[in-house]
Parts: structure tokens; C-alpha cells; sequence
């Protein structure tokens, strides 16, 4: 082999080993070279840290590896989509595996403020991912307006002081290697391309037009599997108006089409990938077809049409996979021989899910007719009925349902205006007219108001706990299936940093198979948060376990991918009992009460006068996937926080702190202690506690309404959550006699499952 075929042979072995890696026999096959050339490529690639035999052997003389795969650590690469105000970034292993995705929806319009934030936002993904997944090896940005070859933005509409930026040189700089610079709907192009060659639909140097519908026509060109930029970068800038309005509607729709006839004439594409973004017109792909195939002469090449397959992500899974290309040039001196298609884009939808991620062209929130909000009880969470006010939900609370006789004062020191109509029954409520509702009302309340409000056809936003009777929960659940209410429920800790980071470790496979989970919870704000107020009775809450821990339970299901199917529970008032301070405190809230200076617990004063709850739980759970879990609550430890243990086949996570600042430890080695661990992750946001998270439940919730887009949070895991919480409860205070999980009824569960649907089609 001589010195000059080597690059290329090395490529052509690395290459193979993509998706599942190969056996030395296999690579022979797909390669044509010799065994013995086969393993001595194997050894110079595992001596460079790039790939590695799967069973954990040397490539020792006489001792060949059976499998060889891409090396999980041979580096990372940065495909990013910046936007207007947004920008969604992704990180992937150099295998194409999506290790990370995030959405930033705070990004400055300023060309100086604009590079500093992206610049710390890639500096934060090389931070928690070149420890386990090795250094960066290429980085590619789609962005809006006119790109030039050397990474510039010619001009930007949309962002007038990003016009004449050189961009790619400014991060080329920063990073220390050449960053790729792509226009957003190009990028986009290549994201449809890259996912149709990836499932065997397109060959890798086929044709795809990409036509993005909003209030003008866009293009995007791929060609002979390379995107099409033109000689002046401008291919694609059709500019058509569609409308004035909002975005296309039906009546457009045969005038778009009239131009992507006349483009689908001359280049005469594989494929035509329409997009129409933000519009509620199921019917747009084969009405444009139908106009198009109508205007085609006799006998012409029948076009292909079809619907975009990537909403919001593909310039971001382009990037990625632009990318993985370059890295593999970087590395092998020589372009890959095929597209390398990203895998686990699974995170990439999901990241989208999180906040509003949009070119200027498409629907903007304030184009949208505002949302009117109502709420249902003004006390500790009303504040959260504030978040539908910001600009990207664009949403207005216009009433409250607060049988207090203070409602409303309570209304104007809880949600800041007071020009809030103030209601004394739903029924009210319901009446001034309210498009949305969020229950923030004692838990005891939440299935009356819940079911009142979906029968009237309000889709509602219940905070947790979904209800504190397995019935009324059941009842809650059953109500919006009949009547196709939307119901969303608060469980917001699956949007912190601490949750979803041990979910994407999980993911990613570095502990194996998930077989335990723990969670202890330290409750050090218990006496002023429960037992001053409703909280501190059965009454009105059932039980602190369910309180408390239907947040935790939640979270554990999610991490394992299950539910309890079997539970017990013991535990006792064992310290707020004996403090004899009490008095009613209905006219209060709990700002008014609460301070770190009250402690020790036992020298709490003014608590509710009745307390028959505990404030000390512990609870077994069994789940369906055969996983174990225990959950842990002491309401009188000094310091707040939760502590969740992930246990593994192969390894275990363990997060200290569950805010910004904390950090996610990882251990897959075997030693000793080691307080370190082998690897530590980072928890970003959720500064304020779950504050941060608060607000990206609130915009889920938007976007579920307005635009039926899925949601992380789940009405069918909330009722999982309260349905162990609840059947613990009765086996703690029934001397732990086990308890099982009642089933649902499967429409229920798959009308759930499906995003609140009776239709298991996807529309085009």
C-alpha cells in the first residue's frame, strides 16, 4: 500500500464503520482491500483515537477485534441554525450521534452583542461535551440573508446590522478552525436532502427543491447532493409576495404555485420539499401539486412532491450534517464518499418544542390574535399566569376566578394589574369569554374547575398535582378525551436543566440499561411552605407525598421510560405535630409568612391549626419495565434540594445541586470512591429554582394550542404520577400494605400518547 493511498483507505475504512460499526470480515467486503490491510487501517485509526473495537480488545497480533465502531470520544462536531432572535444548537459525536440540542430564545439583534452571545453559547457545548466525547473537530452556522463563500453575510434583512459581517472569520478566529457559514433555507434544503438519503429515498446525488411558503416565496437548491448557491449567492431569492398578511392562505396557494412550476421547469428536481411554516393549511402540498401538475405540458417528467419533513430543524440537522462532512476532510484530507446523515434527531425535534424558533418571513407572535387568559385561584403559583404575557406567547390575563373576599387585592399583588375582570365562580369565568385557563386553586379544587372548564371548551393548564383522588384524576383525563379540550399539566421539572441533562445521558447510553433510581428529597422550606396553610390537611391535600413527590415521581418515569405498577409507602408526623403555636392564617399568603430565620422547626410559630399530614415519607415503586425505584421526603431538613441516583448496567449518575451551578457526576468505571466521578456535566438554568422552567411550561402550552405542536409534559404521565403518589399514601397510613396501580382504559392511554388525537395519521 503505498503512502499516498493510505488517506484514502483510511477514509474508506472509517467510513464504513458509520451506524453499528463492522467486523474485520465486513470491512474486507465493503472495501476490497486485504485483510491484513483491513487490520493494519485499524490500528493506525485506534492508534489516532478515531475508532475502537467494541468488545474492548487491542488489535493485538492474532487477536483481531470481532466488532470495530467510530470511537465515542474521537471528537465532536457544532451544526447551529441562528435566526432573528433565536438560535438552536446542536452537538454531535463524530458517529453523527446527536448527543445535545438547545434552543436559545434571547439571542440580541446587535452584529457585536449578536457575536458575543453565540460565541458563549458554543463555548458552553465544547465545555460540557470535550471531556467524554473528545475535541471539536468542525462547526457549521446557517443563518438569515446572503452568505458569501468566505462565511460573510452580504446582506440581512432581517438583521440589518449582520449585513457585511464576517462572520466566519470572527469564529475561525475564536475557535481555532474553519467555521462554515450557510444561508438558513439552504441549509434547510440540505437537512430535507440529508434525511431522504439517510432512509434510502434519495440517492446521494440526486435532486431536491425546497420551497418555503410565509409571506414570500424562498428556495432552497440542492444539486448533484451539493447545495446550490448561484455565482452571487442570491440562488433562491425568488421574493415573490405571497401576502400581506400573516402567511399564505388558501387563495395563495395557486399563485405560489405558478412559480414553483416555472422553477420546477427548468432544473426539473427529484423532489420538491414545500414547507409552509406556522399556517393550519393540511392541504397545501396537494393543492400546489395539483396547480402545478395542471400547468406541465403533456408527456413532462411527473414531479414528486411532498411535505417538509423537518419543521423548524432542518437548518440546524443541515449544519450537522455539513459539518460531519468537513470534519471528515479535515481529518482524511478528502470529502467523504457519501452524505453523512446526523442520527437521534429525536433531540433536535424535541429542543424545538421549547420556545419559538422562526425566520422573520413566517408568523410572528404579534401578528397572532392575543390569547385570552383566565385564572382560576389568585394565591402562591398565580405568578405563573404572568409568563403568558410575554411577547413570544403573546397572550393577556383579562380574568380571575377568586372566591376570596380580598380577590382583589389578592389580583393586583399577585398579577400586577388591576384592570383584570375578577369572577367569583368558573362559571364567571367562563363567561367573559377566556380562550385558555391555568388552574393555580388548592388541589382539591383542580377536577371541578379542570372538567367545568373543559366541558365549555377551554383548553386548560392545570398546575400539579393533577388532582388528589385517583377518581377525579381518572375523571379529569376522561373529560378531555370526550370532548377534545386540550389539558395540559404543569409538571415543569421536565423542562429543568438537572432532568433533562440525566435524561440525555441516559440516552446517550453511558450507564446502560436503567434498573434504579432514587430520589431524595430535602424539603427544608416544609414548615412555611405546608403547614401554615391548606396544605397541612387531608382536607384539601390528601398527603405531603403526593404534594410533593408527583413532581419526583413524574421525573423518575420519564428517566425510565415507565410508570409504577406497585407500590408501598410508610412514614409519620413526627415533628411539626408538637409545635402547639397555631392559629388561622386564610387571609395570608405565604410571602407573608415565609423566612429562612424560621428554624429550627420546632420553633415554627402560627401553624395551621389542623395538621394530619405527614412530614416524613418514603415510598417503594415497581414499574412496568421491571425498573425499582424509591422516592424519600423530610420536610424539616436544613437545605432544599433533590438528589436523584440513576443506577445502570453500566454505570450510574448522581446530580448535586439541581439548579445553575450544580453539576450532573457520572461514574463507568470501576474503583473506589472517587467524589469526582469519571465525568461531570454541568446544570445550566433554572437560576431561580424551577422559575426558568416555569416559563418554558407556560410556552409549551401556548404552542400546544395554537399550533398543536407536542409537548414534553404529558397529562397521561401526570395521572401515572398522582396514581402512585395517591395508592403510597393509603399504603403509608395502612401499616405499608402494598398497593397496585389501576390500568386505563387503552383509548385513553393512545388518544394521550398521540398528542391529544383520535387520529394516528399524520397529515402531510
Amino acid at each position: 500500500m503505498s503512502a499516498v493511498s493510505r488517506p484514502a483507505h483510511l477514509a474508506r475504512v472509517f467510513e464504513a464503520l458509520r451506524g453499528e460499526g463492522a467486523t474485520a470480515r465486513e470491512l474486507v467486503a465493503e472495501t476490497g482491500l486485504s485483510r491484513p490491510t483491513v487490520m493494519t487501517l485499524l490500528a493506525v485509526l485506534e492508534g489516532d483515537g478515531l475508532v475502537r473495537p467494541q468488545d474492548g480488545e487491542s488489535n493485538a497480533p492474532g487477536r483481531p477485534a470481532s466488532t470495530w465502531s467510530i470511537a465515542p470520544d474521537a471528537g465532536i462536531v457544532i451544526g447551529v441554525d441562528l435566526l432573528v432572535g433565536s438560535a438552536l444548537i446542536c452537538t454531535a459525536r463524530l458517529d453523527g450521534r446527536v448527543v445535545t440540542a438547545e434552543l436559545i430564545s434571547d439571542i440580541p439583534g446587535a452584529s457585536g452583542a449578536r457575536l458575543e452571545a453565540l460565541t458563549l453559547l458554543i463555548e458552553r457545548h465544547i465545555a460540557a461535551h470535550t471531556p467524554l466525547c473528545g475535541p471539536l473537530r468542525a462547526m457549521s452556522i446557517s443563518t438569515t440573508g446572503t452568505v458569501d463563500d468566505t462565511g460573510t453575510v452580504m446582506e440581512s434583512t432581517a438583521v440589518p446590522d449582520w449585513s457585511g459581517f464576517d462572520l466566519g472569520r470572527r469564529l475561525s478566529a475564536a475557535f481555532g478552525l474553519p467555521v462554515r457559514i450557510e444561508n438558513d433555507v439552504n441549509a434547510s434544503a440540505y437537512g430535507e436532502f440529508v434525511l431522504r438519503v439517510a432512509e434510502g429515498r434519495l440517492d446521494h446525488t440526486d435532486d431536491l427543491l425546497l420551497v418555503t411558503l410565509s409571506r414570500s416565496v424562498l428556495t432552497g437548491l440542492v444539486m448533484g447532493g451539493r447545495i446550490h448557491r448561484g455565482k452571487g449567492f442570491n440562488a433562491g431569492e425568488i421574493g415573490l409576495i405571497v401576502t400581506e398578511g400573516a402567511g399564505p392562505e388558501k387563495g395563495h396557494l395557486s399563485h405560489a404555485a405558478e412559480v414553483i412550476a416555472s422553477a420546477a421547469a427548468v432544473l426539473d428536481p427529484t423532489v420538491i420539499v414545500i414547507s409552509v411554516p406556522m399556517t393550519r393549511l393540511p392541504g397545501a402540498v396537494g393543492e400546489i401539486s395539483d396547480h402545478v401538475r395542471a400547468s406541465r405540458a403533456v408527456g413532462a417528467t411527473p414531479l414528486s412532491f411532498e411535505g417538509a419533513r423537518l419543521p423548524g430543524s432542518g437548518a440546524a440537522i443541515g449544519a450537522l450534517s455539513l459539518a460531519l462532512g468537513d470534519a471528515h476532510e479535515a481529518i482524511f484530507d478528502r470529502s467523504p464518499g457519501t452524505i453523512i446523515a446526523p442520527t437521534a434527531l429525536d433531540l433536535v425535534q424535541r429542543a424545538i418544542t421549547k420556545g419559538r424558533h422562526l425566520p422573520l418571513s413566517s408568523t410572528n407572535p404579534e401578528e397572532l390574535a392575543p390569547l385570552r387568559v383566565g385564572v382560576v385561584g389568585v394565591g402562591a403559583r398565580a405568578r405563573l399566569a404572568q409568563h403568558f404575557e410575554l411577547p413570544e406567547n403573546g397572550g393577556i390575563i383579562t380574568a380571575a376566578c377568586e372566591p376570596h373576599p380580598e380577590g382583589k387585592q389578592r389580583i393586583l399583588s399577585r398579577l400586577g394589574r388591576d384592570d383584570i375582570v375578577l369572577t367569583r365562580t368558573v362559571d364567571e369565568l367562563i363567561g367573559t369569554g377566556i380562550d385558555v385557563a391555568l388552574i393555580t386553586s388548592p388541589d382539591d379544587t383542580h377536577a371541578g374547575a379542570a372538567c367545568a372548564l373543559l366541558e365549555a371548551g377551554v383548553p386548560v393548564y392545570v398546575e400539579k398535582p393533577l388532582a388528589i383522588h385517583l377518581d377525579d384524576a381518572t375523571r379529569i383525563l376522561t373529560t378531555a378525551h370526550r370532548t377534545g379540550t386540550k389539558l395540559y399539566v404543569g409538571h415543569n421539572m421536565r423542562h429543568m436543566d438537572v432532568v433533562r441533562g440525566m435524561r440525555r445521558i441516559i440516552q446517550d447510553g453511558l450507564i446502560g440499561e436503567v434498573k434504579a433510581i432514587w430520589c431524595r428529597h430535602f424539603v427544608g422550606h416544609g414548615g412555611d411552605y405546608y403547614f401554615k396553610d391548606w396544605h397541612a390537611t387531608r382536607e384539601h391535600g390528601n398527603g405531603l407525598l403526593l404534594q410533593k413527590a408527583a413532581h419526583d415521581i413524574d421525573v423518575m418515569h420519564w428517566l425510565a421510560d415507565s410508570h409504577t405498577v406497585r407500590v408501598s409507602a410508610m412514614g409519620a408526623l413526627t415533628v411539626y405535630d408538637k409545635v402547639s403555636d397555631r392559629r388561622d392564617r386564610s387571609n395570608e399568603l405565604m410571602g407573608d409568612w415565609f423566612s429562612l430565620e424560621n428554624w429550627p422547626p420546632l420553633s415554627q410559630t402560627g401553624l395551621n391549626p389542623v395538621i394530619d399530614v405527614e412530614d416524613l415519607s418514603m415510598m417503594m415503586m415497581r414499574l412496568d419495565s421491571g425498573v425499582y425505584a424509591s422516592y424519600e421526603q423530610c420536610h424539616f431538613s436544613p437545605d432544599y434540594w433533590r438528589n436523584y441516583t440513576v443506577i445502570g448496567t453500566e454505570g450510574r449518575i448522581e446530580n448535586f445541586g439541581d439548579s445553575e451551578g450544580g453539576v450532573i457526576k457520572l461514574w463507568n468505571k470501576r474503583h473506589d470512591y472517587d467524589p469526582q466521578g469519571d465525568a461531570q456535566f454541568p446544570i445550566v438554568g433554572d437560576a431561580a429554582g424551577h422559575g426558568d422552567a416555569d416559563v418554558l411550561t407556560v410556552s409549551e402550552f401556548v404552542r400546544f394550542v395554537r399550533d398543536d405542536e407536542p409537548t414534553d409534559t404529558s397529562p397521561l404521565g401526570a395521572w401515572y404520577a398522582v396514581a402512585a403518589a395517591i395508592q403510597a399514601t393509603e399504603s403509608l397510613r395502612d401499616d405499608s400494605t402494598p398497593r397496585d396501580i389501576p390500568e386505563l382504559p387503552d383509548d385513553l392511554i393512545s388518544y394521550f400518547n398521540n398528542n391529544q388525537s383520535n387520529n394516528n395519521q399524520e397529515e402531510s
